[in-house]
Parts: C-alpha cells; sequence; structure tokens
C-alpha cells in the first residue's frame, strides 16, 4: 500500500470527459489498497468561467487603471476561489461515485506560506487533519496554488503553483510518490504542441527537471522540483487521459527496479520563454559539462543566429527570434540534438 498525492491541473479537471479520467484514477488507485490525495487547479484555462485568468479579468473590469487597481491580497483571495470551486465540485463527483471525499481549503488543509502575495512559497503543512481524513477513508481534496500568510490570509503561489502545493502536502504526509496529472503524457524534449515528435523522457532528476522548468517547459512549476529535492519527494508526471508511466523525477542516481543506475541525457531538453517585445527564446538545457560538439550542433541547426550561454546556466544555450519562427527553431534544434529519436513531419 502506497500513499500517493495527485495534482490534477486545469485541463485535467475543466470538463466531464477529464473529471471521469480523473474519478478513474482515483478509484485504480484506491482499489490497489493506496491511500490518495488530491491537490486541484482552477477549472480550464483562459475564457472558462472559472479559470484562473478570467478571474483576473474580472477585477481588471472592476478596477480598470493603475491607480484604481485592486491591491495583490485582493487579486489573491479573488483568484483563489477558482481552486475552491474545483475542489468542492471534485469532492462531491466522488461522493457521488461511491468514493467519500472531503474538500479542504488551505486554512483547513494549514498550508502556511511566506513571501509577497501572487508569488509566496509554502512553509509548512500541518498534516493533522489530512491524516485524520484518510483514517476515516476519505479522500481529501486540497486547494492547490494557495497558502496563508503570518496574518492568516490567502496568498497564491504564482502561475503553476499548485505543482508546490502537491509537493508539500507530500513532503508533510511522506507520500509515497506525488503524481502531477497534465494532458501531456510526461517531460517530453520540447513542447508536444510545437513539435509533436518530441521524444519523452522516462527519468529526469531533480536539478535537470528544475533547470528545464525555469527556461520555460511549462510541464511543472520550476519551484516544485526543488521543493521535492528538499524533501526527497519523488514525483511522477502522467497524463490525466492515459495509463502511461510518464516522466519519473527523482535523485540524480537513482535505481530501476533492475538495479540499473537511471542516467539523464546529455541533451536535456529545449524550454521556450516569450519576451517582453513579442520575440521568443528558446533554451536548449544540456547535462553539466555536456555541451561539447552538441553546442556546434546546435549552432549550425540555429542557422546564423547567436547563441549565448546564460549568466547562471552556463550548461545552457539561448537562442531568441521571432514568434512566428519560433516552430520552425525548435523543431530544427530537436533534429540536430536528438537525430536517432526525432522524425520531423
Amino acid at each position: 500500500m502506497a500513499l500517493i498525492v495527485q495534482k490534477f491541473g486545469g485541463t485535467s479537471v475543466a470538463d466531464e470527459k477529464a473529471r471521469a479520467c480523473l474519478v478513474a484514477k482515483v478509484r485504480a488507485a484506491r482499489a490497489r489498497g493506496d491511500e490518495v490525495v488530491l491537490v486541484v487547479s482552477a477549472m480550464g484555462r483562459k475564457g472558462a468561467p472559472y479559470a484562473t485568468d478570467t478571474l483576473l479579468g474580472l477585477l481588471a473590469e472592476a478596477a480598470p487603471s493603475a491607480e484604481a487597481a485592486a491591491d495583490p491580497v485582493t487579486s489573491d483571495l479573488l483568484v483563489s476561489t477558482g481552486e475552491v470551486i474545483s475542489a468542492c465540485l471534485l469532492a462531491a463527483r466522488l461522493g457521488a461515485e461511491g468514493i467519500p471525499a472531503a474538500p479542504l481549503t488551505a486554512y483547513t488543509a494549514g498550508i502556511r506560506a511566506e513571501g509577497p502575495a501572487g508569488d509566496a512559497t509554502p512553509v509548512s503543512v500541518d498534516a493533522s487533519a489530512l491524516r485524520s481524513l484518510l483514517d476515516r477513508g476519505l479522500v481529501p481534496v486540497v486547494t492547490g496554488f494557495q497558502g496563508l500568510d503570518a496574518a492568516g490570509r490567502i496568498v497564491t503561489l504564482g502561475r503553476g503553483g499548485s505543482d508546490t502545493s502537491a509537493v508539500a502536502v507530500g513532503r508533510a504526509l511522506e507520500a509515497d510518490f506525488v503524481d502531477i496529472y497534465t494532458d501531456v503524457p510526461g517531460v517530453a524534449k520540447a513542447d508536444p504542441r510545437v513539435a509533436r515528435d518530441a521524444p519523452y523522457m522516462d527519468f529526469l532528476d531533480y536539478a535537470s527537471m528544475f533547470r528545464l522548468a525555469r527556461h520555460g517547459a511549462r510541464v511543472l512549476h520550476d519551484r516544485s522540483a526543488l521543493l521535492a529535492e528538499q524533501g526527497a519527494c519523488l514525483l511522477r508526471i502522467r497524463s490525466t487521459f492515459d495509463e502511461g508511466q510518464g516522466t519519473l523525477v527523482g535523485p540524480a542516481g537513482l535505481r530501476d527496479a533492475s538495479g540499473r543506475e537511471r542516467r539523464v541525457p546529455a541533451f536535456v531538453g529545449l524550454g521556450s520563454t516569450s519576451l517582453p517585445d513579442g520575440s521568443r527564446l528558446l533554451t536548449a538545457v544540456f547535462a553539466k559539462n555536456a555541451l561539447g560538439d552538441l553546442e556546434a550542433r546546435a549552432l549550425a541547426a540555429a542557422r546564423g543566429r547567436p547563441g549565448t550561454r546564460p549568466a547562471d546556466d552556463p550548461d545552457a544555450l539561448s537562442f531568441t527570434c521571432p514568434a512566428e519562427e519560433a516552430g520552425d527553431l525548435t523543431r530544427a534544434l530537436l533534429a540536430a540534438l536528438v537525430p536517432d529519436t526525432l522524425t520531423i513531419a
């Protein structure tokens, strides 16, 4: 029997099909004898009625000028309601499916955070309420993305912060795994929405996952990788919509079931970030001291675009390009750096 924290992102709770898949994941885990805790994001993305960006839009309509804009604490309280709606609806849905569940906010789950509104960091979780529910056979459904500051106010953890919420809960409960469910089947070498043939990875060490996320891979909140490493939490990045094993994130040198050391490839992956002028920054992330001839291959694929090494990450190489050229450059870099596994359509 294992204790598993399952985090479901916005696309994984957005509609009936996704929620049915969520219920199936919970049911399957409980059928194996596992204890399950859910951490959930707000439903959907911009345009959906309860998505974070939609709620921020309401606030902008109410206070359209910079002088009248709501203070950050007010903004955090408003956007945190998206996760409250998700937690309540999913707890009710699980109950209707014969799986007893209870929704919890940051307050009732005991999640304390420090730092500025909009970008706080969880610092402690009082797991007693969660443990009590588990001991009674219930599934706790916890609001992600939020914590309580020292004054007892709701503060949010930054975009993607529900991942960090899940890791904080997993650490407090000493979970066997924290499973991050999303709409892709793991961590790919590049955004699969841009390069559909980008290969997925079976394993990444914490540091590589952090670097890839920090450089724009949106599959995981970068801070959650650091928090997982500090607490020795094993992460699995998986798809809500299939039964694959996904990408395991753990300590460097972790061994598989047969005793073989899991290795991270020389080319870890490609991140992408929007710049203020509308252009894109593509960053190829490599294992430590692994650039070698890979740098020459990347520069050749970039066709005259200069590559720069980020000051805080000398084992990475960045290229800037117009947004409309980012897809072609992504595919060219992947073809150069993983030629044996990538087929360009």
